[in-house]
């Protein structure tokens, strides 16, 4: 039954595909057999075929990339969410080397499910709409526009009015050659509970902690109303901080020690950087909430270890190595544990005005 109880959802999906991807995109559909599936070759002549529905048996649809690594439950969780949310628009998959990914983020460390984008997003990998707004949004999309889908989508939703949200917890992982995208949270081993899908979203806040792509300094994305976009990049704006040394003692002792640290001239200040994004984004998140079972924990934990992924490969090649990808990994997943620990502690007071 779907939130709005009825029928429960049926889904179909259209796997889009470009030129050279024909192998990829039946392998796809052999790792998703059972679903109503129909495989669409895209081009600039042809860049509404994947959206529009071509069954009446469906009540939404989904859109995929050829080019994904698909979660082994993914049609499941997907009839979930739609369950729980049928009447919006609902992205699967958050690059984690963007600046929307920060607010997935946030959401992930707050307990939420969902994040309203902040701003438009290039990225409309896995996307499910209900189907006569898929239909709607195929016949919007202008032949030869240029403009991202993900960007087209996120206007559609606004002069529509319908709830665009992204899932904190990936389904799909980019997987095409030469492409340097990780999800932001992608837990192929992990399957939400059905309930995690029915969770309030996060909305989005006006000021978001993230990192430069290009050079790793730590930043605010900012919302800026009356601009076309409505966001822009701002100068790190202080965040109050208490247990200001218990994390500056933190991250030191984690990331000071790493072979990444030592790899590479600025490698270790610009890491700390990203850690100090880490815990901006941490105390943002802890007015709004935190994980409260284990799924939701590993998604947050997860979106913790991509942060410098995601964000440093430009700015620190040790990053780009499987050996430095790891240690990584290792050491913000074990920086989350610890900062939300203190964080999520029992307060107490400082003694003679000190930081606790």
């Amino acid at each position: 039954m779907s939130a709005q109880g009825g029928d429960p959802p049926t889904v179909s999906v259209s796997i889009r595909m470009v030129a050279g991807e024909e192998q990829r995109a039946e392998e796809l559909a052999g790792q998703l057999d059972g679903a109503l599936i129909r495989i669409c070759r895209t081009s600039a002549e042809t860049e509404a075929a994947a959206w529009q529905p071509w069954t009446r048996r469906a009540t939404h649809h989904l859109v995929l990339d050829a080019a994904v690594r698909p979660h082994p439950r993914l049609l499941a969780q997907v009839h979930a969410a739609v369950a729980g949310r049928p009447a919006a628009a609902l992205r699967f998959f958050t690059p984690g080397d963007g600046y929307v990914s920060h607010a997935s983020r946030v959401a992930a460390f707050s307990g939420r499910p969902w994040v309203v984008p902040p701003g438009p997003d290039a990225s409309s990998v896995a996307t499910v709409l209900p189907v006569p707004e898929a239909a709607r949004l195929a016949r919007s999309v202008e032949v030869g526009d240029g403009t991202p889908e993900g960007v087209l989508l996120h206007r559609f939703a606004a002069e529509r009015g319908l709830d665009l949200l992204a899932s904190t917890a990936d389904l799909v992982q980019i997987d095409r050659p030469g492409s340097y995208s990780p999800a932001t949270a992608f837990l192929p081993s992990a399957v939400a509970p059905e309930e995690w899908w029915q969770r309030e979203p996060l909305p989005s806040s006006p000021s978001i902690p993230v990192v430069h792509l290009r050079d790793g300094e730590p930043l605010s994305y900012e919302a800026v109303p009356g601009t076309p976009d409505g966001w822009r990049l701002r100068p790190r704006r202080d965040v109050p901080t208490p247990h200001a040394r218990r994390f500056a003692r933190l991250m030191h002792e984690l990331l000071l020690g790493t072979e990444v640290a030592r790899s590479h001239l600025r490698a270790a200040a610009v890491l700390l950087g990203v850690a100090g994004v880490l815990r901006d984004q941490l105390l943002l998140a802890s007015t709004r909430g935190r994980p409260s079972d284990a799924f939701g924990t590993a998604v947050a934990r997860e979106a913790a270890a991509t942060l410098a992924l995601g964000t440093l490969a430009e700015t620190v090649p040790a990053v780009g190595r499987p050996d430095g990808a790891a240690e990584l990994r290792d050491a913000f997943q074990t920086l989350y544990d610890e900062m939300a620990g203190i964080l999520h502690a029992s307060p107490r007071e400082p003694e003679h005005g000190g930081d606790p």
